[in-house]
């Protein structure tokens, strides 16, 4: 059987200000309170004692330095797997959530993404192309048959943890994700 610790990263620069980050490295690193979640993070792992074997770790910078103190709590090497990337929001990425697009504000517009979990924010991924790369990566990690600790985003813990299926048109619940959350799932 494997286990498999996700965690969210900490609050970054973009997360505080409100704007859209998924895969803009721009988002910036981890603000003064999200290195805090992330010490957090590590100190709930050390206390639940994994028999972790390693860190896997998005390659986006805000996930890559929660896992660097996650490591250095736990004494696990970090290797980065870009698939634990967040989902790439294209032509949205950078705005402020309360920014006005179309009849609505982009904080709409994401909320629709999950609703129609096959729509594509512009040059962006869908819902469903997201799904399909989390469920994708997990299975291999679940293979493994190891314990490891992944750190990813919020979109991907929200699709490995879904019970509905968007390749079959359903949508998907926004479920709150919070910062440096750790979600343990046993395959």
């Amino acid at each position: 059987m494997a286990t498999l610790h996700l965690v969210r990263h900490g609050e970054s620069e973009w997360n505080l200000a409100g704007r859209v980050q998924g895969q803009s490295p721009e988002a910036g690193a981890l603000t003064p309170r999200g290195l805090d979640q992330a010490a957090g993070a590590a100190a709930l792992l050390a206390q639940r004692n994994p028999r972790a074997e390693a860190i896997f770790s998005s390659d986006l910078p805000r996930a890559r330095q929660t896992a660097d103190v996650i490591a250095a709590a736990l004494g696990l090497p970090v290797r980065e797997d870009p698939r634990l990337r967040e989902q790439d929001l294209g032509c949205l990425e950078g705005l402020r959530l309360a920014d006005p697009l179309g009849e609505g504000v982009v904080h709409d517009e994401i909320e629709r993404l999950w609703r129609e979990p096959w729509r594509r924010p512009g040059d962006g991924e869908s819902i469903t192309d997201l799904y399909e790369r989390i469920h994708g990566t997990l299975k291999e990690y679940a293979g493994q048959g190891r314990e490891l600790i992944l750190v990813a985003h919020g979109g991907p813990v929200r699709v490995a943890m879904t019970t509905a299926d968007p390749r079959l048109r359903e949508p998907v619940p926004r479920v709150a994700v919070g910062n440096a959350t750790v979600t343990t799932v046993d395959h």
